[in-house]
C-alpha cells in the first residue's frame, strides 16, 4: 500500500510571486482589500480582509 501525504494548507509566512517566485510586497489598502505587488514583473494581487473571498490578480508595469 502506498501513503499519500497530507496536504500542507497552513499560511505561508510571506506571499510569493507565480511569475518570479520572489516575496511580494505589501503596498496599501484599497477599497476593502490589501494590495500586495512584485516589483520585478509589476503582478499585483489585491487580497480581501474577508478570508472566504477569492484574490484578484492583476499586472502593472515594473517598478
Amino acid at each position: 500500500m502506498t501513503k499519500i501525504p497530507l496536504v500542507d494548507d497552513s499560511i505561508p509566512e510571506e506571499l510569493k510571486c507565480t511569475t518570479c517566485l520572489l516575496p511580494m510586497q505589501y503596498q496599501t489598502k484599497k477599497d476593502g482589500k490589501f494590495l500586495w505587488q512584485c516589483f520585478k514583473c509589476g503582478k499585483q494581487y489585491l487580497v480581501s480582509e474577508n478570508v472566504d473571498e477569492t484574490i484578484e490578480e492583476r499586472w502593472s508595469p515594473p517598478r
